[in-house]
């Protein structure tokens, strides 16, 4: 299962790709969690998106991480890939320290 990692939006931040650049080292040897780098998760204009996606399961996106929410966000990639839907407090339970940063489930186009 990828968790998708912003490379930070060129058209608002002057850092782009800084946030995926300071979470690498941190996210080596995550276990199971494969790390994509993606151009865009439509989170701008908040720095700093995540997200979780696999098949047949909504894209659920976080915003505003930093590395000290790692051990969080890799608990909660563990339980989406485990969870049968996806669907966060349904399939799975959101980490307490990211439930207000979720800032978009997205469900499969059919």
């Amino acid at each position: 299962m990828p968790l998708l990692v912003c490379r930070t939006c060129p058209r608002d931040h002057a850092d782009t790709g800084s946030f995926g650049a300071a979470l690498d080292p941190l996210l080596s040897g995550s276990g199971p969690v494969r790390v994509r780098h993606v151009p865009c998760l439509g989170g701008c204009p908040h720095l700093a998106n995540v997200a979780m996606d696999g098949p047949g399961k909504p894209r659920v996106r976080f915003s505003a991480v930093s590395g000290d929410d790692l051990p969080a966000l890799l608990a909660a990639a563990a339980a989406y890939d485990a969870s049968e839907t996806g669907l966060p407090d349904e399939g799975w339970e959101v980490p307490a320290s990211l439930r207000a940063r979720l800032t978009a489930v997205t469900p499969k186009r059919l």
